[in-house]
């Protein structure tokens, strides 16, 4: 294949004749869900259901979290790691989605759902997925996961009579996967088409300043103090580099903080978008203690320089952007794996 893999691996064809010839659906999200996997999840669910299939399932990890519960249709949300809500499913599906996730461990529990469907299918717009589903719509041209549900809603609308309409809580789903993953349309994947997108779905019904605010201006009280204990923690760490020496932010979060302060997983969401706020910083290293059964450290990664972050997560069970990317993975002691990733990127810089 050419043109960057065909910009990854877009199975449009194979994925819209599985559609149309299925009956159930069952759409997943990653770990620690951010904006762009849980909306994209509920919009791509969204449109299969008004396409005609008879059931579709929103299945994902984690409970929704509390951030998100402005969300169209999150009551909706199965949580895989709930008895109760998995006496709800099917034991088999005709089609299974994962969206914006990098592999099927960051589905967690929902991956052992997703993988027993007759067909699996991968939706997302990372240049470091690799692949792994029967059919992949993967399109590393895309701003967020969220534009590839709209190819896929609009590739529906060539072959369907009564053509799906994007009304005003599918609008608000997709504005806010193109919201998260654009950073409030800071960041530099922040394109012409971007605003393009974003005012036709604006006239559809978004509204940008209720999102915006519901989205990044709701943080509980126990958010702010994990946010403000990370950043007591902040060391800056010098590696030798060719050109300059690499200026890296690095933070952390215990299990014992957490639990101290009484806070959720999500509230640390947003510390590593804090890490790179330091003047002359090139990248920042975030690391909580996690208690998944696979994985007990979920590191986060930004960079603004030349170390593509995406290649340091893929070797630590995790995935991303080069400018931003995540993982899950083991580790001794928050040290040894603070050395791990050092040592991964002074591989790169070598």
């Amino acid at each position: 294949m050419s043109e960057t893999l065909e910009k990854k691996s877009i199975a449009a064809s194979e994925i819209i004749e599985a559609i149309k010839n299925a009956k159930t659906a069952v759409v997943t999200a990653h770990l620690n869900p951010d904006g762009d996997t849980l909306g994209s999840m509920l919009a791509l669910a969204k449109v299969l259901e008004d396409f005609g299939l008879e059931r579709v399932d929103r299945v994902m990890h984690d409970e929704v979290p509390a951030v998100y519960t402005f969300f169209p249709d999150q009551e909706k949300v199965y949580c895989s790691m709930q008895d109760a809500d998995k006496a709800q499913l099917l034991d088999e599906y005709d089609l299974s989605f994962s969206c914006d996730c990098g592999s099927i461990k960051r589905l967690g529990s929902a991956g052992n759902i997703w993988e027993k469907a007759k067909i699996t299918i991968n939706v997302d717009h990372h240049l470091s997925n690799p692949l792994y589903a029967d059919l992949n719509w993967v399109d590393a041209e895309a701003t967020c996961t969220g534009q590839v549900v709209k190819d896929i809603l609009n590739d529906l609308n060539k072959l369907n009579q009564k053509q799906l309409e994007i009304d005003k809580d599918l609008a608000s789903l997709l504005y806010i996967t193109l919201l998260t993953d654009t950073g409030g349309f800071r960041h530099s994947n922040t394109t012409p088409h971007v605003f393009e997108w974003a005012a036709e779905l604006v006239n559809l019904g978004a509204e940008p300043s209720k999102l915006y605010n519901l989205l990044f201006n709701q943080m509980p009280y126990r958010t702010i103090r994990v946010i403000g204990d990370a950043l007591d923690s902040v060391e800056l760490v010098t590696l030798e580099n060719p050109t300059k020496p690499l200026s890296i932010a690095y933070a952390t979060t215990s299990r014992e903080t957490l639990e101290k302060l009484n806070a959720k997983d999500e509230d640390t969401d947003e510390i590593v978008d804090h890490l790179m706020r330091i003047k002359d910083v090139d990248m920042c290293i975030y690391l909580r203690e996690d208690k998944l059964a696979n994985a007990n450290y979920k590191g986060s990664l930004r960079s603004a320089c030349e170390v593509d972050c995406s290649q340091i997560a893929l070797q630590l069970n995790g995935g991303g952007h080069a400018r931003a990317a995540g993982f899950n993975c083991d580790a001794t002691s928050f040290e040894d794996l603070k050395s791990r990733v050092l040592e991964k990127i002074s591989q790169v810089l070598s």
